[in-house]
């Protein structure tokens, strides 16, 4: 209804112009038409707004697609480079940790002459006092205690020098309990958790990596850094079943998509300096089929001695009982928040000891669950079992007498603040032992001990 309106407005507007240019209508007569087409243009404003603003605004439309569009002869953006994956090569970079505790065994374990419980002599003659029997790093009653401090120093291979180079170096109860049974001397090795270089060829379409030197060991669900496992103690599968460190040659390969491989062969476990001329062999096998699943199986086989039973059982140079070792690993990442994880260790022993024929079997297996509730606070739940079994000579090999089983269930409660850096936990651990094998008061000997631990760790 408004349009035609407006439409004879203007047409009024161009006539009277048209006739004022021609000279055909008196001056006067021209303007008193322009007069009249004004009072009409003012009755007719607010009809003209809604075209007016629809037409603003599709210049500003179409103003803006022009900006937008690439001009024809300008040249096309250039792509912003993907940014590094890792770090630049032949770069350093360096990390660590913090790790302290404080804890209470309700057994109060202490010895006849109110020392520690029991003492470890290492092969160099070197004691190391514990509290609670089983503990593999946790092993101080009613003591502020520095279980671990630790500096990692990792380089990239480089132009200069083609090789990556891992060391970790660490120091406090930890590091000397780690290097406990090695016959090269605890003192000699504490420090040094890792020295090893790495060497990544492309062969036949795969990245291969070559280790050589002092590292870690591949079997477990724990490991040696607290902060990096659910619970805060190790269980006994990690203090009994497995290595924790090896000397020698390791390489990994991906076999397909999902399936990798490693192979290595070193001084056996835990020496760093070789107590016998014989090497251990080590295999794995891990499959990830997707990002919620992975399982893994190891085997390690070897002539073995003080490095993996300490100088009592197996003196330097006369230790030579042969472990064949078998594990199978499994962790399942059920929800965002859920995270579940199985282990099964099987071990079997035989050989001699200074001339003396002996064999024993044991047998370990444990179930892990995580839960995180939020992005700070998780709860973590440990159950597990570890038996020994004596064979010839009727000695148990790793725990030593005649036939035992552990049981063990962990309930720990973790805090993580300062960005994920400081990891606060309280811990509750119940042990059971089928004969007695934990420390009570007096030097007493019982079946049972209840712990609870506050630990945090720092990381930086």
């Amino acid at each position: 209804m408004k349009f035609p309106f407006s439409r004879t407005i203007h047409s009024l507007q161009r006539f009277a112009d048209r006739r004022a240019a021609a000279g055909q209508e008196t001056q006067e007569t021209a303007l008193r038409l322009r007069r009249a087409s004004r009072a009409a243009m003012r009755r007719g404003r607010f009809a003209l707004l809604p075209v007016a603003a629809c037409a603003l605004l599709g210049l500003s439309a179409l103003s803006g697609q022009a900006q937008d569009a690439p001009k024809a002869d300008a040249p096309a953006p250039q792509a912003t480079p993907a940014a590094p994956s890792g770090p630049a090569p032949g770069s350093v970079t360096v990390s660590g940790l913090v790790d302290v505790y404080f804890g209470v065994n309700a057994r109060a374990p202490r010895s006849a002459t109110g020392g520690p419980f029991t003492t470890l002599v290492t092969p160099s003659g070197e004691t190391i006092g514990i509290d609670n029997a089983g503990r593999s790093f946790d092993i101080n009653d009613r003591d502020v205690s520095l279980s671990l401090g630790e500096v990692n120093i990792t380089r990239t291979p480089g132009k200069g020098f083609p090789l990556g180079v891992t060391a970790t170096l660490t120091f406090g109860d930890t590091a000397r309990l780690v290097h406990g049974t090695e016959p090269g001397g605890t003192s000699s090795w504490q420090t040094l958790q890792q020295l090893y270089l790495t060497y990544t060829p492309h062969v036949w379409n795969r990245d291969i990596a070559m280790d050589a030197g002092i590292f870690v060991t591949s079997f477990g669900q724990e490991v040696i850094e607290s902060s990096s496992n659910d619970n805060y103690s190790r269980g006994f599968l990690f203090q009994y079943a497995i290595p924790l460190y090896h000397a020698g040659l390791r390489v990994s390969a991906p076999l397909t998509n999902t399936l990798s491989a490693m192979a290595m062969v070193t001084n056996g476990w835990n020496n760093i300096a070789d107590d016998n001329d014989a090497k251990s062999v080590h295999l794995q096998l891990a499959w990830k089929p997707n990002a919620k699943l992975t399982g893994i199986l190891n085997w390690m086989g070897g002539a073995e001695g003080t490095g993996a039973f300490g100088p009592f059982l197996a003196p330097k140079n006369r230790g030579n009982l042969t472990i064949n070792l078998f594990e199978a690993l499994g962790t399942y990442q059920a929800t965002d928040k859920l995270k579940l994880a199985g282990e099964i260790d099987y071990g079997s022993i035989a050989g001699d000891v200074s001339g003396v024929h002996a064999s024993a079997n044991y047998l370990g297996f444990a179930g892990y669950a995580r839960y995180q509730w939020t992005p700070q606070f998780a709860t973590a739940l440990r159950v597990e079992q570890f038996e020994d079994m004596p064979g010839v000579g009727g000695v148990g090999l790793r725990l030593g007498g005649g036939y035992n089983k552990l049981n063990s269930a962990t309930l720990t409660l973790e805090y993580a603040s300062l960005r994920g850096r400081l990891i606060s936990r309280l811990e509750y651990r119940h042990d059971h032992a089928r004969v007695p094998f934990f420390g009570a008061g007096s030097g007493a000997v019982v079946a049972d001990q209840d712990t609870i631990y506050l630990s945090s760790v720092y990381k930086f």
